[in-house]
């Protein structure tokens, strides 16, 4: 409910606890959980109460919001998705962090609240200044009262105090990035002898015996699926509300009271060459890193284009194609960049600046300047917002008259055109069709296929940003395909499955002659085999379909060797086959690469054992919790 609210502040301790509880929270009754009497209580959590009235007020809150953004569902299938249980997973965890904040002695102060609602933009002015008649209003818009936000808010910034407090002492060591690194990034160089399968198809016949076993074992493979042809009706917020028709005084308000999203931030579009260079790195290297940038200065000089020289020069990630960067706003790069970037007029080139990542030099292709946009350019916009907003409350309420319409049989056109809408049909259509022409889930088709002619659906379907309201007109039943019909196709896979195995036995035999050790080039040619490009780690040989199992085995083979089978590959050119593989050498990563992705991937594995430590010690919340269920029913939504 409060997304929309807090969409500008970060709260990563709240989404990882609930995170973590998914995983050690799961199944129901588990651990010390025990079903007690009394009407009056959901549960208790080392004998704090969790009062019905409480469990009461958040399954009311998480079901509206559920219906309000996927008007598709039911009260009922929430109930059968066991909604109450997983309200009640997130009170147990907010009484096990507020108890343990407590027992730590964290604590927020009024103040610190305070300037945490004041940093969320939706509560800010043009100048980004705390704007209490915003607050209000918006607060109101998401039906929540100041007292709830605020004790919701603090529940959050306790949260956080606690995630940072508990994951404090994790340290990394700092060569442990570099050795993740180097091991992700490291390659193979591969030497391989293929045999394509189609060499041995004139040595294997299939028999009509093993085609009708084929087919007997197969028939699934030849099964021609249910077919339905439906008429539908695709409801989005958007097309309930006519922009045109908002009124422009109203648009006025709304601009207003939502005139933070018009502010536009100063931005720059840039390019750039970047020369690695370590931020501690010993004066010979920051002399030679010069002497790179200032020939590279030269290029540009002589005229050369500046994406050419990029492309020339660029490790793989320092930049997209030509050293495009995209747009930048202040604040997303490090400050040397982003100071001399937004001092550029379009089309300047910089003198190389340093960063912590090296020496940059930096092209300006575009800027915006930043500001609010004015209500007249952004009436458009504004009523385009306010449409989907009008259509989004509408939507439960369409979507509602169009079953009832569909459930009682009467013409779909008619009721479409009583909400502005159009009904449309499909052809006769298996289920992997209807995903495509209505949009909608898996399941959703699936359950479309099963139903008679003449059903309508009694619930509207999800269909990306819309829902389609759906009546069978008419029905195929599925049936399998006689085997007269695909004897062809049979022999066809037989011959291919079978020549596939003879190339096999041929690679499993030479295979037998080869020895390990150093290919030299006379003998390499004699076997045939050919290096392609290096091989990284988890990827495809080139000009090979991805084969994992090939993959794995020449990362863990010695340097010199060949692997101990053949494996059957799927060649992009010559189809399938056998193929045997030489490890010839082991490649380091590169250097310059690491220099550009170094803080990221010790960023992340400081990430990934502060997360860890924090699931160990809610684990350890759980387990010691003394947790009673009071009232099942309730929470189960039994006879209610």
């Amino acid at each position: 409910m409060l997304e929309y609210i807090r969409s500008n502040a970060q709260s990563f301790g709240v989404k990882l606890v609930f995170g973590v509880i998914i995983l050690v929270f799961v199944f129901w009754g588990v651990g010390s959980f025990s079903d007690k009497g009394g009407r009056n209580l959901a549960a208790t959590v080392n004998g704090e109460p969790i009062t019905a009235r409480d469990f009461e007020m958040a399954y009311r809150n998480a079901e509206e919001s559920l219906l309000r953004n996927n008007p598709g569902l039911t009260r009922e299938q929430l109930k059968a998705q066991q909604l109450g249980r997983q309200v009640l997973r997130d009170l147990v965890t907010q009484s096990l962090l507020r108890q343990e904040a407590a027992r730590m002695g964290i604590s927020v102060s009024p103040l610190e609240l305070r300037l945490a609602v004041g940093q969320i933009k939706a509560f800010q002015n043009d100048k980004g200044d705390f704007d209490p008649a915003a607050y209000k209003r918006v607060l109101q818009a998401q039906r929540l009262s100041p007292a709830d936000f605020e004790q919701e808010t603090s529940a959050d910034l306790l949260r956080r105090k606690l995630f940072a407090l508990v994951t404090a002492g994790a340290w990394t060591d700092p060569a442990e990035a570099r050795q993740r690194y180097n091991f992700l990034r490291q390659k193979r160089t591969v030497d391989y002898i293929f045999l394509p399968a189609s060499n041995f198809m004139d040595k294997v016949k299939p028999t009509d015996a093993q085609a009708q076993a084929y087919y007997e074992a197969h028939k699934a493979a030849f099964a021609v699926p249910a077919k339905v042809k439906a008429a539908y009706i695709r409801v989005r917020p958007q097309d309930l509300v006519n922009p045109e028709n908002i009124d422009a005084a109203a648009a006025r308000r709304w601009y207003d009271a939502n005139s933070a999203r018009f502010t536009q931030e100063e931005q720059v579009k840039a390019a750039h060459i970047l020369v690695p260079l370590a931020e501690d790195a010993p004066q010979a290297e920051v002399r030679k890193a010069q002497e790179t940038a200032a020939s590279i200065e030269k290029e540009l000089a002589a005229g050369k284009s500046f994406a050419a020289v990029a492309d020339a020069h660029n490790g793989p990630n320092a930049a997209g194609p030509g050293g495009e960067l995209g747009w930048l706003k202040r604040g997303a790069t490090v400050k040397p960049f982003e100071d001399a970037a937004f001092a550029l007029a379009p089309g300047q080139v910089s003198a190389p600046v340093r960063s912590p990542f090296g020496l940059h030099i930096i092209k300006v292709e575009e800027k915006k300047s930043g500001g609010v946009t004015p209500f007249e350019k952004a009436l458009p916009d504004v009523r385009r917002f306010m449409a989907a907003e009008e259509g989004a409350d509408k939507l439960h309420d369409v979507l509602d008259s169009l079953i009832e319409d569909n459930i009682l049989g009467k013409p779909l056109a008619a009721s479409a055109r009583r909400f502005g809408l159009t009904a449309e049909e499909t052809d006769l259509a298996a289920a992997t069709e209807l995903e495509k022409t209505l949009g909608v889930k898996p399941d959703a088709a699936q359950t479309l296929v099963n139903m008679p002619a003449g059903a309508p659906l009694d619930t509207a379907l999800e269909a990306g940003d819309a829902y389609v309201v759906a009546r069978v007109l008419a029905a195929e039943p599925a049936a399998t395909e006689s085997f007269d019909k695909v004897k062809d196709k049979i022999f066809a896979a037989l011959t291919e499955e079978q020549a596939l195995a003879t190339a096999l036995q041929a690679a499993a035999e030479r295979r037998k002659e080869l020895r390990d050790g150093p290919l030299n080039p006379t003998f390499k040619q004699g076997l045939g085999a050919r290096t392609p490009a290096p091989l990284e780690r988890g990827g495809a040989l080139e000009g090979f379909a991805p084969e994992p199992a090939l993959a794995e085995a020449v990362f863990s083979a010695p340097v010199d060797a060949w692997l101990p089978t053949a494996y059957a590959v799927q060649n992009l050119k010559e189809g399938k086959g056998a193929l045997l593989a030489h490890v010839a050498a082991v490649l380091p990563p590169d250097v310059k690469e690491w220099e550009t992705v170094k803080d990221i991937m010790q960023s992340a594995v400081t990430r990934e054992r502060s997360e860890g430590l924090f699931e160990v010690f809610m684990q350890r919340l759980l387990v010691n919790a003394k947790i009673e269920v009071n009232n099942p029913d309730l929470v189960d939504r039994k006879n209610m």
